[in-house]
């Protein structure tokens, strides 16, 4: 047994190994020893929130010792470091004799380790190099290895949009379904991993952003001095996003702010992801393919060209194209007569191109004067005269509207179906009148690139690449074209060179010499302007050219054309449906994920330097949490009973908070403890000390050993003080 336990009565033991020491002898007692050997006291928060009321109860228990007893004297324990597991149970040496005591002041001893021998021992503090738990707690999202990423993510997304839209434009995007049903199914495909992807982006972020603003509070509280308003009654996840960002600013927690307007930012990520990708019609081109041409140019004076077949069905077949308004037959369109060539059969839709040979028709039509003279019995005299070329027909009363056509005769051209064309026509309503149109057909040969729709084979579109020569591609029949017997002269169609033809013949000949102009009476009538009105603005020489040109062109194929076999080289394009980048969205959103990358890293950057004092030992949220930071500190007792939001405002109001960084506990100003937690920084970092891991400047209090109670003294008998016993 120590020596105070012998010469203590029974009942007061107990007493005087607690609290007849008072609370300064318990906080000594349990406290870690110095380097000096001394005890310094371990902070209970629990214990120095009531100081007070035990400090009275323990100053009410004091008892007077007998003047005889020896008093024990305060052990020196060297070499005992005060982050030894043990610091809490250290032993006491009892000094024996009064021969080392203090006649003046006598301290009092502590314990020996055989008293605390079986009580519990307390857990060394948090982050000791013996705790078995020192690590911090850092959000998930909030750590390198998972922003880092993020971050590099994003820029090589921007950068592969940029890079994807450029091969996109490139090879005029890429295939897609050729049917309605594989559109619709790749519709899906190709719409949905982007939309995907940007989800992913936009839960990575905002989860980031969760953290930030569940952090906040206590990055703020381990800054020092915090109010309520910026700790402990905030709570930024209960915001909007649309709105949250201003809340922050104006608490300025501008990191907060800024990570809230990145999370509105990055709401933009899915719809311009969804209109990403876009399918287009585009004009696409196939490999190259070798077929054969069906005809080249060359004179076909077949049986159908004697007999005038050939010209009788040209010329009804123009009629009906200007009454009913028919598209021009395969290979011709306009002025051009393409030579015919076998298309492609592997391809629904599209249009087959060919460098080949084609014939130009021209009709040369021009209006010219009618020298009107009226003869007796009420018939008229026509005479017209144009160019060396001359002729004069007559019409009767017997009819009101009347046209026909033929050859003049003219000086330079003495074959009759190599020389020009008059249409005439005639009316007399409402007062006789007539018009005149002179036609010199020609023909010129090219070579051409031609277009040719491969369904219909209809000619879509002809260009003129140079003059036909003997030496171009199938030019092996030309000759009886350029040469004798044609020379480059152009049948009219109208006039032929007859010799013993039957009835028959000549009656194809008079019923296309009739045709012709009907064609062109049809078209005056059902014009705007109507029938006769077409007599005042020349619209007989301008449907003149239209119907005779559609019925050279006609002839054209069936006598400059022969029949051929030789290869030729055809490149089909078609409308193909392939899918593209669009631009506007690629853009918008490269620039998009740009901003979010780099000011995701400045906010990453910046928010670790402001939380590096910030330890917390678990992730906060939870009620067991709020208790492990508020629990045996005064902000508990301000709050004890406190429920409605009223009252808790009202309670914390005016008050200002730390965070104790070793022990994560919360205190108030005022409350014992306070001035040891961090201070509030004088300044705040620059970019460039951050960048060179400079530290800012921080006030801290002395330290803490300056400010520990000294172990307790007997009075000094020179000094007298009145003593109150309760």
């Amino acid at each position: 047994m120590s020596f105070v336990q012998q010469n203590l009565p029974a009942a007061s033991q107990d007493q005087a190994q607690f609290s007849s020491l008072g609370s300064d002898l318990t906080a000594v007692s349990r406290g870690p020893v110095e380097e000096h050997g001394f005890r310094a006291p371990f902070i209970d928060y629990a214990t120095e929130a009531r100081r007070g009321s035990y400090q009275s109860r323990s100053s009410a228990g004091f008892q007077s010792m007998p003047p005889t007893m020896p008093v024990p004297m305060l052990g020196y324990q060297p070499g005992l470091h005060p982050q030894s597991a043990d610091y809490a149970h250290q032993t006491f040496s009892g000094v024996q004799g009064p021969q080392h005591m203090d006649q003046d002041h006598i301290q009092f001893a502590t314990y020996r380790d055989d008293m605390f021998a079986n009580s519990q021992k307390l857990s060394p503090p948090p982050f000791s190099p013996n705790h078995n738990d020192s690590r911090t707690w850092v959000p998930w999202p909030l750590r390198p290895y998972f922003w880092v990423p993020f971050v590099v993510l994003m820029f090589c997304g921007a950068i592969g949009l940029e890079v994807a839209l450029f091969l996109s434009n490139k090879h005029q995007g890429w295939s897609s379904g050729d049917t309605d049903r594989a559109s619709l199914i790749l519709h899906y495909a190709y719409t949905l991993p982007p939309v995907m992807i940007a989800s992913i982006f936009v839960a990575m972020w905002a989860w980031t952003d969760v953290e930030i603003k569940k952090i906040q509070p206590y990055v703020d509280l381990v800054h020092g001095d915090s109010p309520p308003h910026r700790s402990l009654l905030l709570d930024y996840t209960r915001y909007n996003n649309f709105l949250v960002w201003t809340r922050a600013a104006n608490n300025k927690h501008y990191l907060v702010a800024l990570a809230s307007l990145m999370v509105v930012l990055s709401l933009s990520f899915q719809p311009l992801a969804a209109a990403l990708l876009v399918v287009r019609d585009t004009w696409w081109q196939d490999p190259d393919m070798v077929l054969s041409n069906v005809a080249a140019i060359g004179l076909n004076q077949d049986s159908q060209f004697g007999d005038l077949t050939s010209f009788l069905t040209a010329a009804g077949f123009a009629g009906a194209s200007v009454m009913y308004d028919l598209a021009p037959p395969a290979f011709i369109n306009g002025p051009y007569t393409v030579a015919p060539f076998e298309l492609p059969n592997t391809v629904k839709n599209g249009t087959a191109f060919a460098n080949t040979t084609a014939v130009k028709s021209e009709t040369g039509c021009v209006p010219v004067p009618v020298q009107m003279s009226q003869l007796s019995g009420g018939s008229w005299s026509n005479s017209v005269s144009y160019n060396g070329c001359s002729i004069t027909f007559q019409v009767a009363n017997n009819s009101s509207i009347l046209f026909g056509t033929d050859t003049p005769a003219c000086n330079d051209y003495s074959d009759p179906e190599f020389s020009p064309v008059i249409f005439w026509f005639f009316s007399y309503q409402p007062s006789a009148r007539a018009s005149a149109t002179f036609c010199y057909p020609s023909f010129s040969l090219w070579e051409v690139n031609a277009g040719v729709d491969v369904v219909t084979g209809n000619l879509t579109k002809v260009v003129e690449l140079r003059p036909f020569t003997q030496y171009s591609n199938f030019s092996s029949s030309s000759a009886t074209v350029t040469g004798p017997p044609l020379n480059g002269r152009a049948y009219n169609g109208v006039k032929f060179n007859l010799t013993n033809a039957d009835q028959f013949v000549l009656a194809r000949q008079s019923a296309t010499q009739l045709q012709l102009p009907a064609a062109v009476y049809q078209a005056a009538v059902k014009s705007p302007q109507g029938f006769i009105a077409s007599f005042d603005n020349n619209a007989f020489s301008t449907l003149s050219n239209e119907v005779y040109g559609v019925y050279l062109s006609l002839i054209a194929r069936e006598i400059y054309f022969v029949a051929d076999n030789e290869p030729i080289t055809i490149q089909v394009k078609s409308i193909r449906k392939r899918v593209f980048v669009s631009d506007v969205a690629a853009h918008l959103l490269t620039t998009a994920m740009l901003i979010l990358a780099f000011f995701a890293s400045i906010i990453h950057f910046f928010h670790r330097e402001d939380r590096r004092n910030l330890r917390l030992k678990h992730e906060p949220g939870t009620i067991a949490s709020a208790v492990a930071f508020g629990a045996q500190t005064g902000v508990g007792e301000v709050l004890a009973g406190r429920q409605a939001e009223s009252d808790i405002k009202e309670a914390l109001q005016n008050r200002k908070f730390r965070i104790d960084p070793v022990t994560m506990k919360i205190v108030m100003e005022g409350e014992y403890g306070y001035e040891s937690a961090t201070s509030p920084m004088t300044r705040r970092r620059s970019v460039f000390e951050i960048l060179q891991g400079q530290r800012g400047s921080r006030v801290f209090p002395k330290s803490p050993s300056s400010s520990v109670p000294q172990s307790p003294k007997t009075p000094d008998p020179r000094v007298t003080a009145p003593t109150t016993m309760t």
